[in-house]
């Protein structure tokens, strides 16, 4: 599901040659860079833990990895990006990833800390902990590779939210990201500024590079045995994108609201009810069930990715999967997939996943109804004239005849009726008014918080 082109940079060739200027501009040396470093970066490192034997992994916050075609220019400085664990636990390890970039990157001093409010570049003084790899603070990260720092004692608490700092010394031109992260990415001022306190020498990436996780890919804690990892996997919808009022299009003056994914929601009515289940995303915008994205941002086809960001999720017990509006309403070279393509397509991925053993649970296609673009500027301001064709009657049909494959199969273990929830009484096929971003296509906050209510937590509440 395609969101606000500002939003997600698809400004590809200016982005692209901003980010090789920016890296290949003078840097300062390592004596500069150290000599930049406050006296506040000289903190003890974590406590490591070293005997984690038999104890219970837990994924504790996820995104999925999309691309590294659009990156950020970051070579010399420090990247500061903050999200909301959604499992507590006392021993953590942070997990990194290099997956979709053709070059190594280098990271040092990277730092776990606690975000001081929102919006905001500050963390609270003394939660700085600095993370090692193998015992250095310094990692590579080869072309593809993902990485886990080590396991180390740093409390984490549901909901308050964590930053995560590094610095990059060397030359980085890629660098592997989420796309449309719904938070304020910030860059320093050349130099290591990843254990500082204070955001001064942080700004907000500039327009049309921000919303995008860098790097990161997981928060995991050691939690009792009991606890099960649900992965709600899908497009934009999932991802959360329009999710956080007076983001888009206001840079610089903050949010007014943080984590309104539907998985947010999810989560805080499962710890609200006791249940043992953290939740974990794995939603990408623009994401598509058979083809890979029509922007290469947009991500593999869910079918491809399917192992690296579901099956191979550590702790995942459960699977809740919701897409198909891109594959009927995006751009492609030839036809549309049809509904039958589409629910073959479904059916490998029941397969697969209870192939490995989980559990899936199947959601249907929210409407999107009016939600109608010709034009869309994807390099730059010229329009080339493509048309976004969620809230046409052709994909409309193609998701009504799915949604009644979906409600009446009995591969998955279970549905959650999305489109019912969601939809306008007095006008089929919209959105309801007040779960309406404003986009025809996208839930408000107000909208993926009526999806959590949606779910029934039975469905994953057994073995």
């Amino acid at each position: 599901m395609t969101s606000h082109v500002s939003t997600f940079g698809l400004l590809a060739f200016p982005a692209l040659a901003f980010a090789l200027l920016t890296a290949c501009s003078d840097r300062p040396s390592q004596q500069e860079s150290a000599n930049n470093r406050p006296a506040s970066s000289l903190e003890k490192p974590c406590t490591p833990v070293s005997d984690t034997h038999e104890q219970h992994i837990v994924t504790s916050w996820k995104n999925a990895p999309s691309d590294a075609l659009i990156t950020h220019p970051i070579s010399g400085l420090s990247v500061r990006q903050s999200f909301a664990p959604h499992w507590p636990g006392q021993t953590v390890r942070l997990r990194i990833t290099n997956r979709y970039s053709s070059l190594p990157v280098e990271l040092d001093r990277v730092h776990v800390a606690r975000e001081r409010a929102p919006g905001s570049a500050d963390v609270i003084p003394d939660s700085q902990c600095l993370l090692t790899f193998d015992g250095q603070s310094k990692v590579t990260l080869k072309p593809g590779e993902t990485r886990v720092s080590d396991w180390t004692h740093y409390s984490i608490t549901p909901f308050e939210r964590i930053s995560i700092s590094f610095h990059a010394p060397g030359l980085t031109p890629q660098v592997t990201r989420h796309l449309g992260a719904n938070e304020f990415v910030y860059l320093s001022t050349p130099g290591d500024h990843a254990a500082d306190a204070s955001g001064a020498a942080y700004q907000q990436s500039p327009e049309g590079y921000t919303s995008n996780f860098l790097v990161i890919e997981a928060l995991e804690v050691l939690s009792r045995p009991s606890v099960k990892i649900l992965v709600v996997v899908g497009d934009s919808i999932t991802d959360g994108s329009d999710s956080t009022t007076s983001f888009l299009g206001n840079q610089g003056q903050g949010m007014t609201a943080t984590d309104q994914r539907y998985p947010d929601h999810l989560q805080r009515r499962i710890l609200k009810a006791g249940l043992p289940i953290a939740v974990a995303n794995a939603g990408i915008g623009g994401n598509e069930l058979l083809n890979d994205g029509w922007l290469p941002q947009f991500g593999p086809a869910l079918v491809k990715r399917l192992d690296t960001d579901v099956l191979q999720t550590t702790g995942v017990s459960h699977v809740l999967l919701m897409i198909g509006t891109n594959d009927f309403g995006n751009p492609h070279l030839g036809a549309a997939p049809t509904s039958a393509e589409m629910i073959a397509g479904l059916k490998s991925v029941v397969e697969r996943v209870q192939a490995a053993g989980l559990k899936i649970v199947l959601g249907t296609i929210p409407p999107a109804e009016g939600s109608v673009w010709d034009g869309l500027p994807v390099l730059g301001a010229t329009p080339l004239h493509v048309q976004i064709l969620h809230g046409t009657a052709e994909a409309r049909r193609g998701r009504d005849e799915t949604n009644a494959w979906i409600r009446q199969q009995k591969l998955s273990d279970g549905v959650v009726d999305f489109e019912a929830c969601l939809s306008d009484p007095d006008r089929p096929g919209y959105l309801a008014p007040q779960y309406n971003s404003g986009d025809n296509l996208h839930p408000s906050p107000l909208g993926y918080a009526a999806m959590a209510d949606c779910v029934n937590l039975n469905l994953f509440s057994g073995a």
